[in-house]
């Protein structure tokens, strides 16, 4: 599959970009074009200028905002734009100790002008943190985005992830800045309503995170009608293998990327002649550059662009064009491509071993009758920690059985010495999946494997 050019719509270097960020200017441009499509109502771009109301205040204090999936969330995210009035987006299932927290940081302190919104992520504290991102930020990781997928005179994004965080809001602000289509999944994720949102509403790009994709494969498994897909980001989280496989026999065109909060998304992203294709691994976005380590070491992924944050809510700022160095740890291949092992702080040491849990995950999520897996640590005196994993599977899974499987396929270190049967992995906020709350709900749980 070929990227058509650009259009003059895209994002470039030399984009005003509050033109390019201004909903009163989309109507301008292109005043009857669907602007927001959700399962009930289309409104045009004339429509959403209309109801888009106006938000007054100082533009350098944030408006806090819980950023429900919902109309009116994206009614409101415009209307700030418009305003230029940053916003402190809140994740509507934040706890409510994490949500009074943000709300209070965000009274307290000043954002610089020209800044776009605050977007809080708890990371491995639990402590809410505050990314603050500028509107040339904004424009940039779009322009960044276009780059690579091109935009059709007929393309649709639907945007099922949450408002709150880089993922959902970068689909809100790309098609803003192209003037296209946005198909908005209100409510909680339902795999057979946003397949029927996204035929009826003729989808073309969506941004999946891997259990979403997976509920959405096993939708067309049972035979509903594909929307006329061009391109799936797929990112948040390492997708198992047998995963993109089952997604590539169903001829679905994902393409993995690879993004973050403080990035306002993805900074690498497989190209778009790749699409579908399991072994095809991200690159760095034009305009972006990456290190990491070599296959044999991995090392922390560094990376700079023009996308990044402009600091951390309430800390000293950020020296500008500085590049990022990641809580990730990844690899480059001779092409440049980005090979993503897992996060520093899940690594598992065991009888003085590194595993990452990834390399767990593959292997025991490609094991028959195996659905999805999650690897983590426990404490062991012996080996100071050893492997577990949390496994959905078939009624009829064995783990004795899938045990020995394993024993003949990954190194001793690698293996899991333990395996706990479960219904359902916990997901966060995000609907990645939380490795965390799954070793809380298997702890003492655990049997040898």
């Amino acid at each position: 599959m070929t990227a058509p050019a650009l259009t003059d719509a895209d994002a470039d270097a030399d984009v005003d970009v509050d033109v390019a960020l201004s909903i009163t200017a989309a109507a301008r441009e292109a005043p009857d074009r669907p602007a927001l499509i959700t399962a009930s109502r289309t409104l045009t771009f004339a429509d959403v200028a209309r109801l888009a109301l106006r938000p007054g205040g100082d533009g350098t204090a944030l408006l806090p905002l819980v950023a429900h999936p919902s109309l009116g969330t994206v009614l409101a995210i415009l209307a700030s734009l418009e305003a230029r009035r940053p916003l402190a987006l809140l994740h509507p299932r934040a706890a409510p100790d994490d949500l009074d927290r943000a709300r209070a940081a965000a009274a307290a302190h000043a954002v610089p002008a020209g800044t776009l919104a605050t977007i809080f992520t708890s990371g491995s504290t639990g402590r809410p943190r505050g990314a603050v991102i500028s509107r040339a930020a904004a424009v940039a990781a779009a322009a960044a985005s276009a780059a690579n997928l091109g935009w059709r005179d007929d393309d649709r994004w639907l945007c099922c992830l949450p408002l709150a965080h880089a993922g959902g809001l970068t689909v809100v602000l790309r098609c803003l800045i192209a003037r296209r289509p946005l198909i908005l999944h209100e409510g909680p994720f339902d795999a057979a309503a946003v397949a029927a949102l996204a035929s009826s509403a003729r989808a073309t790009l969506a941004s999946l995170v891997p259990t979403q994709l997976d509920a959405l494969v096993a939708v067309a498994d049972a035979g509903a009608a594909p929307p006329p897909w061009r391109a799936i980001l797929l990112g948040g989280a390492a997708a198992a293998p047998a995963l993109l496989a089952r997604a590539a026999a169903r001829g679905l065109p994902f393409v993995v990327t690879y993004g973050m909060t403080e990035s306002l998304g993805q900074v690498a992203t497989a190209p778009l002649s790749a699409a579908g294709r399991v072994d095809a691994a991200p690159r760095a976005l034009p305009g972006f550059t990456m290190t990491a380590g070599t296959a044999t070491a991995p090392a922390p992924i560094t990376v700079a662009g023009p996308s990044l944050l402009t600091g951390w809510l309430g800390e000293p700022a950020r020296d500008a064009g500085a590049p990022l160095t990641t809580s990730d740890l990844g690899w480059l291949d001779d092409d440049g491509g980005l090979h993503v092992v897992g996060r520093a702080d899940d690594v598992i040491v065991t009888g003085g071993e590194n595993v990452h849990p990834a390399q767990v995950e593959a292997a025991v999520a490609g094991a028959p009758g195996v659905a999805a897996a999650c690897a983590f640590g426990i404490a062991d005196p012996r080996w100071g920690q050893v492997v577990a994993c949390a496994v959905v599977g078939a009624a009829d899974l064995d783990l004795a059985h899938l045990d020995g499987w394993l024993a003949a396929r990954l190194p001793a270190h690698l293996r899991p010495r333990r395996l706990i049967r479960v219904d359902v992995l916990p997901v966060g906020p995000t609907g990645k999946i939380d490795r965390r709350a799954a070793a809380r709900a298997c702890a003492g749980a655990a049997s040898p494997a």
